[in-house]
């Protein structure tokens, strides 16, 4: 399957921009079958960068997956399931939406707000799996003609630091199980530092034992504050530019990891 990114790259100035709005989402199906990774859960928060307030909040989540409790078990969050139907009960940001409220939800905000950005973390991936969404139900794509600025590029200028690579280094036997397999929480199989959220925030924090909630609208929170300490150190980015293992160096040998 073609995975579908904005093309047209833009260098913008980051200390310029206002109204963000900030996605994250969870999804079912398995990353193996790319096709099957659907949203369950689109996290969302438009935030003004420059006051550095928070404007509006929500959880959409998606009624068709979230009320069958088959499809729910066979995600990544399966263990989750309990906590979000609290939340759906007590905490007013989450609720359930069909495809085409989320869509129309979400246009309206982005022109209430004038948004034409959005930041994600591992941007293209998010962006991929919406559009495959919506296009999926046949409703109208919000993204379609936003840019994307990744915080995996942006915090580039914090995990190619010498003292983001000592600290991986430092917690190398910190682990955990991915894709079924256990693995370094901050060096990659092939020997590269982890770009995640989860470790950029634990260098961050001098917290190596920091795990991520991994659920949409919590893990932002944390989205934004790479985004902060970034944009101190890095004034330009290019929107809708990916990352990939191929930007950073071996800095262990994987057969001796």
């Amino acid at each position: 399957m073609k995975i579908s990114y904005p093309t047209k790259k833009k260098e913008i100035n980051v200390k310029e921009l206002e109204y963000l709005m900030f996605i994250d989402i969870e999804t079912i199906g398995t990353l193996n079958v790319i096709e099957s990774c659907l949203p369950f859960e689109i996290g969302m928060k438009i935030i003004n960068v420059k006051q550095d307030k928070i404007i509006t909040e929500k959880s959409y989540l998606v009624r068709r997956f979230f009320n069958n409790k088959y499809i729910m078990n066979c995600t990544f969050s399966a263990n989750k399931y309990p906590t979000y139907q609290e939340k759906l009960e007590n905490d007013k940001r989450y609720k359930l939406y069909s495809a085409k409220e989320i869509s129309k939800d979400l246009i309206n905000l982005m022109r209430k707000y004038n948004i034409d950005t959005m930041v994600a973390h591992n941007g293209k991936f998010d962006y991929s799996m919406m559009s495959m969404y919506f296009n999926e139900f046949e409703v109208e794509n919000p993204f379609e003609n936003i840019n994307v600025l990744d915080t995996m590029e942006l915090s580039k200028v914090i995990t190619k630091s010498i003292d983001y690579e000592n600290w991986c280094l430092l917690n190398i036997d910190k682990s955990s199980v991915k894709n079924g397999k256990i693995e370094s929480d901050f060096i990659t199989a092939s020997g590269r530092v982890r770009t995640t959220a989860q470790a950029i925030y634990s260098y961050l924090t001098k917290n190596p034992n920091f795990q991520e909630a991994h659920t949409g609208l919590e893990d932002i929170s944390i989205e934004y504050e790479i985004f902060k300490a970034s944009a101190k150190y890095n004034n330009f980015v290019n929107l809708n530019q990916a990352p990939t293992w191929k930007d950073y160096q071996v800095i262990v040998n994987p057969n001796q990891e």
